[in-house]
């Protein structure tokens, strides 16, 4: 699966897991970098129970992605580890093929998280030339310095490109059959989802709560183990989140501006026109109703 050539791997931006991905066993990487230099940078990285010290080369001040990697034992490993604060990264990586290509999913966790990115490798240059991308891929990010892992760990996540924002999918079950709550665009024309920017002092499940309440007038259980990153028609990126429905207001704060349905889910997926956010209600629709 490795491979020596930087164009035979290409990076992209996970939009929504793959159809099989829960039956995907995961490997779980912890890594932080110990000092860098301006041809090369070192790091240590805990790979399920293995511990290694790599060496990464610098050509022009990028890095290049293949590792010169020695096994070191646990103690020499807990040893390093408090050099590395402040430039570390954590990630669940899944490795699985596709029409015959090795690929893998790196999920990043703590403060790195909900980021998704998924690398395919290719074996000819031919191939990775004419390699169309699936429909749950994203932005390719392949010469994208700033999503180096070395790069995030030090910097955080990049920004994607095109704002994104943070939406929400209220959802409860009437006679066992799942119903949405949409609401009306502010101008009036268009049936949507309750969803607003990323505030700089908050988290994104404070945003999504928030324009729940505000666009929505609904409180409910914010269900974080249930999102996708939608990619709407406009090349804005939506983070999407489902909360269970725990009671519809009265009163809140847009009730002059909007409208709003509860409606069976296939109901409510007629009304959508972006076709890609109806393609993720419906994503997260099959999730809530295993």
């Amino acid at each position: 699966m490795k491979t020596n050539h930087r164009s035979l791997r290409r990076k992209f931006l996970l939009l929504e897991k793959p159809e099989r991905f829960t039956s995907l066993k995961s490997i779980e990487i912890e890594q932080g970098t110990i000092a860098r230099y301006p041809d090369r940078e070192l790091r240590v990285r805990r790979i399920d129970k293995k511990h290694y010290l790599s060496s990464r080369e610098k050509t022009n001040g990028i890095i290049v992605p293949q590792n010169k990697e020695l096994l070191i034992t646990s103690t020499k490993f807990e040893t390093l580890w408090p050099f590395t604060q402040g430039e570390r990264i954590m990630r669940k990586r899944y490795l699985f093929t596709l029409k015959k290509l090795h690929m893998k999913i790196d999920c990043f966790l703590g403060e790195h998280a909900p980021l998704e990115l998924i690398e395919v490798f290719f074996p000819t240059l031919t191939a990775s030339k004419s390699f169309e991308k699936p429909d749950f891929f994203g932005d390719e990010v392949t010469h994208r310095q700033e999503y180096d892992t070395s790069e995030m760990a030090l910097h955080g996540i990049p920004e994607p490109k095109g704002i994104y924002q943070i939406g929400i999918l209220p959802y409860t079950f009437k006679d066992r059959k799942l119903h949405v709550l949409l609401i009306t665009s502010s101008s009036g024309n268009r049936w949507i989802l309750p969803k607003g920017r990323q505030e700089p002092d908050m988290t994104p499940h404070e945003v999504a709560v928030m324009e729940a309440v505000e666009e929505g007038g609904v409180l409910g259980t914010l269900r974080q183990d249930l999102r996708l990153r939608c990619q709407m028609a406009d090349g804005r990126f939506l983070q999407l989140y489902a909360m269970k429905i725990s009671k519809l207001l009265g009163s809140w704060p847009e009730e002059n501006q909007r409208l709003r349905r509860l409606l069976p889910v296939n109901d409510a997926l007629e009304m959508i026109d972006d076709k890609q956010l109806a393609k993720s209600i419906r994503r997260l629709a099959m999730q809530l109703n295993k």
